[in-house]
């Protein structure tokens, strides 16, 4: 039997999770997808009173009985402030057999899947059925054991005599004594494979966790870099263990990523994998060990090359930029002027950041000689053609397949650039290299966007959906995407709508971070038939749960700064009977008619 301690409502112990969890025990916030995609973070529901989550496997026959009473509970209790979930962590199940579940089962709540069971492993989480109580303020269970006593192994009762989680909650929310008669939920038991691997064989620092830094968190984490700290040696990583396990798990790091079971594959996607992420944390929840091999983030070394591909066609250095020690910087909108005297075809671009510690990004707008009142002094926001950008981790920007984008005489740049404080005033010279082809290229890369630029956002609003389309007149290959939106913007996805009537999810980012603007660029270039509407589905987070709103009783429109908002899903694609020859030959006969050449 369980004994359950004493709770007040206002409780909260700071201990890190433990093997088996208790009540009264914080287990810490975590983040995860469901059966959806949908991005779920306990700390999101703060404003709850309590948060239910009922341990779900396939199959488990103890779960498929319990389902309807919880249910009933559920529609009894969400009015009240109980915000309802189950978790499956079972390792045999996935996303497409849980959803099959679901549907067979008509589960209408949210599925967390724990696909590294780490979360279960927190909790303590041994068999299904068992239902867990959080406190979301304080994060602790304050519960943990069966729906009720109806159920049993093989056996099951008319009516339940005992009513545990109606009892535990009714307690809960009046401040109330819980109870302590709580047996052990029944249900069925749930393996923990790399647990008990790594348990067996713990990981090695040299040999597993090193390079798997080196792999995904180095490249920002190193003198220098973005991250606050770097990875120099096993003491550094040690130290920093217990801070990298919670944003893993909170899925704050690494950033940019994207619902890896939906869309088409990209380029260098970020994120762990799930043995990664296994490995790595096991070995932190171990205490961080060391060896006695040589150090491999020692004998790391990095180019001290300005530019990664060489000495560029032209180097443009934008503005000394001034950076104070603290607070929150708008958006700067930097013009720079390119200063050619003839057409040029682009094939690269790369950003050189003066202080990488303050610079989160840039995006590059291009403004033709028809459009260089264009931007800022603009009703709807409009600021050209991006032609790419930089983001921590996102180097350089190379139009690919013997492609390029022109850049006619005259042009100029509008350099969208986000900086952060770090507590240490600074000023930022970046530098931009171009890169130009010799001849012109094959095939004429374009960039477009799938936005809205007329909303409102309603203040103290959670999610609010927002849709923008892009409709492609002719045959074109999509080669980039690149979601964009500011402090509210909680998550998009890209939908093709094809001319015959079927439709894909081409990218879908669960958790937007207006910190990192990543240009996701597709491993294939995706064909859009003539007639494709392409759409990007997202929506904004307007509420006190959002940490980055500035301000959220008061209404968002569209604007140019932080404190506005934008929402657009930038495209990088190209015709397929685009080439060089005809876009020219298209030019010089619309201007030769007394038209606009753009």
């Amino acid at each position: 039997m369980k004994k359950f301690a004493v709770l007040a409502l206002a409780m909260g112990i700071m201990a890190g999770p433990l093997v088996q969890a208790t009540p009264s025990q914080r287990i810490g916030d975590f983040a995860l997808l469901d059966q959806t995609g949908k991005h779920h973070k306990l700390s999101w529901y703060g404003d709850q009173k309590a948060i239910v989550i009922f341990v779900q496997g396939n199959g488990c026959q103890i779960v498929r009985n319990s389902v309807p009473q919880l249910r009933a509970i559920r529609d009894e209790y969400t009015d009240r402030g109980v915000q309802f979930f189950m978790l499956n962590p079972q390792p045999q199940d996935n996303r497409a057999s849980i959803v099959a579940e679901a549907v067979h089962f008509s589960y209408d709540f949210p599925i967390l899947i724990d696909e590294t069971q780490l979360i279960a492993e927190s909790l303590g989480v041994d068999r299904t059925s068992e239902v867990f109580i959080l406190n979301p303020q304080t994060q602790e269970i304050v519960y943990r054991g069966p729906v009720d006593d109806r159920l049993h192994y093989e056996t099951q009762k008319p009516e339940a005599e005992n009513h545990y989680l109606r009892d535990a909650l009714d307690a809960y929310l009046a401040g109330t004594l819980l109870p302590d008669n709580v047996p052990d939920a029944p249900g069925c038991l749930i393996t923990f494979p790399a647990k008990e691997s790594h348990a067996k064989a713990p990981p090695s620092y040299s040999t597993d966790i090193a390079p798997l830094l080196e792999q995904h968190c180095v490249k920002c984490h190193q003198v220098g870099g973005i991250g606050p700290w770097a990875m120099t040696e096993h003491a550094m990583v040690q130290g920093w263990s217990r801070m990298m396990k919670e944003v893993l798990l909170t899925r704050r790091m690494p950033p940019g990523q994207l619902d890896p079971h939906i869309g088409r594959p990209v380029q260098e996607a970020a994120g762990l994998s799930v043995e990664e992420l296994q490995t790595l944390v096991h070995w932190i929840d171990a205490g961080a060990p060391g060896d006695d091999q040589a150090d491999p983030l020692k004998a790391l070394t990095f180019s001290d090359a300005t530019f990664s591909m060489g000495e560029p066609d032209i180097v443009l250095k934008v503005p000394a930029q001034k950076i104070p020690a603290t607070g929150v910087i708008d958006y700067r909108y930097v013009p720079v002027p390119l200063n050619l005297d003839q057409d040029v075809w682009l094939r690269a671009v790369e950003y050189v950041p003066g202080d990488r510690k303050v610079l989160h990004h840039i995006i590059t707008y291009l403004s033709s000689p028809a459009d260089r009142t264009a931007g800022t002094t603009s009703d709807d926001g409009a600021l050209g053609d991006s032609i790419g950008g930089f983001a921590p981790g996102r180097q350089p920007d190379i139009w690919r397949d013997n492609s390029g984008a022109l850049i006619r005489a005259g042009s100029s740049l509008l350099l969208q650039m986000h900086y952060t404080t770090t507590g240490k005033a600074t000023t930022d010279e970046t530098q931009i290299g171009i890169y130009l082809h010799d001849q012109p290229p094959k095939y004429v890369m374009s960039g477009g966007s799938a936005g809205q630029r007329r909303f409102l956002i309603p203040p103290n609003t959670k999610e609010h959906p927002l849709e923008g389309v892009q409709e492609f007149e002719r045959d074109a290959l999509l080669y980039g995407l690149m979601p964009h939106m500011h402090y509210r913007g909680k998550h998009m996805k890209y939908i093709a709508e094809y001319p015959d009537g079927s439709s894909e999810v081409l990218l879908s980012v669960p958790k937007y971070d207006f910190n990192w603007q990543f240009n996701y660029q597709l491993q294939e270039p995706v064909l859009l038939p003539a007639g494709t509407r392409l759409i990007a589905e997202g929506a904004m987070d307007n509420s006190d749960r959002n940490p980055y709103n500035p301000n959220p009783n008061m209404p968002v429109r569209f604007g140019l700064q932080t404190m506005h908002e934008m929402f657009f899903g930038f495209t990088t694609y190209r015709y397929l009977d685009d080439t060089p020859e005809n876009l020219l030959t298209t030019r010089k006969a619309v201007t030769g008619s007394g038209q606009s050449s753009r």
